[in-house]
């Protein structure tokens, strides 16, 4: 549930609270306040029936047919009842008189006073049914509920509408925010021009931001630095070792050593590589040193590098290839023989001994290379292979920048690179564009 919702429902919920125990109680005072007036009514139609009644002679008013009317007459202690009503409550035989039309009554009494009758004192209680007074009442429930209603669907929509202008700076901070998708991006939220939480929001996720570009500046200078730092050792040793193989004088015993110390070598110069691009930001620009290259014979230049890789897993590798098409492909020819080795050298390592890799290449408006090796498990992840420093299997070796790698070399490229586990499979499927054009400006 968005905080929107959340503080339309609250408001909504106090309001409603706060709205009902109010209209409850106004509604409780206009109750009262129509029963004081039915009663006032009541009252003043009893006072005058009493001004009518006369006990010598005897004259008695007669009440009309909604009506029930009860006259007493008390003098020296003593009382006689003068007049009584068919059906009148507490009669011996109300059951055979009582008026079916009307359910309750409400009861008054009257008396004179001194100076209306020195002698006595003469008594009326007048019963009138109160339906009307009932009908009023529920009226004004009705009302009360329904209006009830409509104020909280109108607080409803007034509160939804008031959230939401509340809550527009907010939105316009997290639309702000989602234009800066990189660490390394210098933008800045703009601060609102009020200085309430909102301000001290923005300010805070600004210093936020700052203290995430440092850091990252920082990670991202040590990784370039370091690898540049090794890469001049890493060459000198590399090309010692192949001069030294190269030199016929070199004892034959020790060339299988020496070239086996090349391979991780060249191992660790492809390691270092991986550092130079992952210390790159992510918004800078990639240049492309565009080539007209054969796919195919690249893969086979791959594979020859990795020959020992293969044959320290105890796994083949096999290409499949179509071999009537002769499409070339013009693209940065070291940024796709990095993937490949990436891809291929992957495969190789989480493939099951004595297995074999395969590689298939179709050519169909593009090249597709897809690479396949037998796993020890069923399945695995597929989105989390393509974050950094992620293995899918901890003790194998690897840094877990592989395929990440490949995935962001697949996108300067504007290619496109499908992972897949099922069935003891894993696949790996890199889409190259088809033509020159589809490589556009990085």
């Amino acid at each position: 549930m968005s905080l929107r919702s959340r503080i339309v429902l609250a408001v909504t919920a106090v309001f409603a609270a706060v709205s009902l125990l109010s209209g409850w109680m106004m509604l409780n005072r206009a109750e009262r306040s129509l029963q004081t007036a039915f009663d006032r009514a009541a009252r003043t139609r009893a006072e005058w029936l009493l001004s009518l009644v006369s006990v010598d002679p005897v004259v008695l008013p007669l009440p009309t047919d909604r009506e029930l009317v009860r006259i007493v007459y008390r003098t020296y202690g003593h009382a006689r009842e003068l007049f009584r009503s068919p059906g009148f409550p507490g009669s011996p035989h109300r059951g055979r008189h009582r008026l079916p039309r009307y359910d309750s009554y409400r009861e008054l009494t009257v008396q004179t006073s001194s100076d209306q009758l020195s002698e006595g004192q003469i008594l009326l209680t007048l019963v009138v049914p109160d339906a009307s007074l009932r009908q009023d009442i529920h009226q004004l429930r009705w009302l009360f509920g329904l209006g009830w209603l409509v104020s909280l669907v109108l607080a409803f929509a007034a509160g939804y509408g008031a959230a939401g202008w509340l809550l527009r700076p907010i939105q316009a901070i997290i639309n702000q925010a989602n234009t800066i998708s990189k660490a390394g991006n210098s933008s800045q939220l703009t601060l609102p021009k009020t200085r309430d939480e909102i301000y001290q929001l923005t300010d805070t996720l600004n210093r936020m931001l700052a203290r995430i570009r440092e850091n990252v500046d920082l990670q991202q200078n040590f990784f370039g630095a370091a690898a540049h730092e090794l890469r001049t050792p890493l060459t000198v040793m590399k090309t010692g070792l192949e001069v030294t193989i190269a030199n016929d004088r070199a004892d034959a015993s020790i060339k299988p050593f020496l070239t086996s110390q090349l391979d991780e070598v060249s191992r660790l110069a492809r390691l270092i590589d991986e550092f130079l691009t992952l210390s790159r930001p992510d918004e800078a620009a990639q240049p492309l040193n565009l080539t007209e290259i054969s796919v195919p014979v690249l893969i086979r230049r791959c594979l020859a590098q990795l020959a020992t890789v293969a044959e320290d897993y105890d796994v083949t590798t096999r290409v499949d290839v179509d071999e009537s098409s002769k499409e070339t492909i013009l693209t940065d020819a070291v940024k796709l023989q990095h993937i490949l080795l990436n891809l291929v050298e992957n495969a190789i390592k989480y493939a099951v001994p004595n297995s074999t890799v395969l590689i298939n290449l179709h050519y169909t408006d593009g090249w597709k290379i897809q690479v396949q090796n037998q796993t020890a498990r069923e399945n695995g992840p597929i989105i989390d292979l393509m974050q950094p420093f992620f293995q899918a299997d901890p003790f194998k070796e690897g840094h877990g920048l592989g395929l990440w790698i490949s995935h962001r070399l697949t996108t300067l490229l504007h290619g496109e690179l499908h992972l897949d586990w099922q069935a003891f499979t894993f696949t790996s499927e890199l889409s190259l564009p088809s033509s020159p054009t589809s490589i556009g400006p990085i």
